[in-house]
């Protein structure tokens, strides 16, 4: 489809929603060019996790045959007790759930899934990759927009996507709402090779060990070759966002009470480096005119419904269709495309505060979570979820 024959999209930002909005613009016959501001596009960090919903937005783009050789799927989502061990609750991910969304869960190291998009965005003539490039001002020309980079150069385009992630700038010219609040959680994260995790604690479960104001991960990644682990625990104190030097004992100390088979765990991990975790406020007025939002730049959230790359898929998914739907007017596709898409990430950045609230809790708090989960059937658990995960209109507005 060739509805952009002509004209030229501007991406800021390189990362997943970055690129899979870059590949798939181009599709459409639109020229686009992305900006980068690391020297390099890579994702620093460790696995992502994709439900049915992130499947199905890559089944739209066209990437799910690709994601499909780097994924692992768990056969469970277990939350574990941090002391007893015992599991709190288990969601079968088997084919009853399959059925259910038409999408297995998967995980997937970072790094594989912004490879296979940087290698859509290659294998295509009308991407153009750029590193070292930030978006330092915005203007509105004519219907049009001008970008200045942080070399001074100035760039036309014929809209612009910000997928600049939680400090975006892009974000800043469109709802001004300046800096994100300061972190709160302190996040550790490594993947080892399969070897070095002990047969009695290896696990191809997706499961998180939760006890007071910490939890811990782990999941297995490429095909079980790797054991993805994450650390997340409540800081203690103000933390600088930019300081991100890490300790094993910064590291450990919260988890001084965990489970034995935690600690071997955490003995496995490096401790040189650490990041912050914040979110903000959802809002709406994601697009104006030619400009628009995707991912961590429109709705930044924290990890506790594992939705920040899925939902940045959604949006692109869902951009992209409002665009081919307008036969290429961009300025109204933008505009449906926000406003079909805010609600529903508002539901998932207040849901992962909710979760992180039940997950990082003790005492009779950790009673009355056990009391809620206990008993629940499958298909219970399977109804929680359908909100997120389902295909079909009615229960995602359940």
């Amino acid at each position: 489809m060739e509805i952009g024959r002509g004209r030229t999209i501007l991406v800021a930002g390189g990362g997943i929603g970055g690129l899979a909005a870059a590949s798939s613009f181009a599709n459409l016959g639109f020229k686009v060019r992305v900006y980068e501001q690391a020297e390099d596009f890579r994702e620093v960090g460790a696995g992502v996790q994709i439900g049915p919903n992130g499947a199905r937005a890559l089944e739209q783009l066209g990437l799910l045959p690709q994601f499909g050789k780097w994924a692992w799927r768990p056969p469970a989502l277990a939350m574990r007790d941090a002391f007893t061990g015992n599991d709190i609750v288990r969601i079968p991910l088997n084919e009853r759930f399959i059925q259910r969304f038409l999408h297995p869960y998967s995980v997937i190291h970072r790094a594989d899934l912004l490879g296979i998009l940087l290698e859509a965005c290659k294998a295509h003539p009308a991407v153009e990759l750029s590193n070292s490039a930030r978006v330092d001002a915005i203007e509105e020309i004519g219907g049009k927009v001008q970008i200045r980079l942080n070399d001074g150069s100035k760039v036309d385009g014929d809209a612009l996507i910000g997928a600049d992630g939680l400090r975006s700038s892009v974000r800043r010219e469109l709802i001004g709402d300046g800096n994100p609040p300061p972190p709160k959680y302190i996040v550790y994260r490594g993947v080892v090779p399969r070897d070095r995790i002990p047969d009695e604690i290896w696990s191809p479960e997706v499961v998180m060990w939760t006890g007071p104001n910490a939890d811990f991960v782990h999941y297995p990644l490429r095909s079980g070759e790797i054991f993805n682990l994450v650390v997340t625990f409540k800081a203690s104190r103000e933390l600088d966002p930019t300081d991100i030097s890490g300790s094993r004992d910064e590291m450990c100390a919260p988890y001084a009470d965990f489970h034995p088979t935690v600690h071997r765990m955490l003995d496995q991990m490096t401790p040189d480096r650490k990041w912050m975790v914040t979110d903000r406020e959802p809002k709406r007025g994601w697009s104006r005119g030619p400009i628009t939002l995707i991912g961590d730049a429109a709705h930044p959230m924290l990890q506790y419904m594992a939705q920040g790359a899925c939902q940045a898929l959604e949006d692109v998914a869902q951009l992209i269709s409002d665009v081919t739907a307008s036969a290429g007017d961009l300025t109204p596709a933008f505009t449906t495309y926000a406003e079909k898409r805010y609600l529903r990430t508002a539901r998932v950045q207040f849901s992962a505060r909710q979760m992180i609230e039940m997950c990082q809790v003790s005492g009779v708090l950790a009673d009355l979570r056990a009391k809620y989960f206990g008993g629940r059937t499958e298909q219970q658990l399977y109804d929680g979820v359908a909100w997120l995960y389902s295909p079909h209109q009615g229960e995602r507005f359940a």
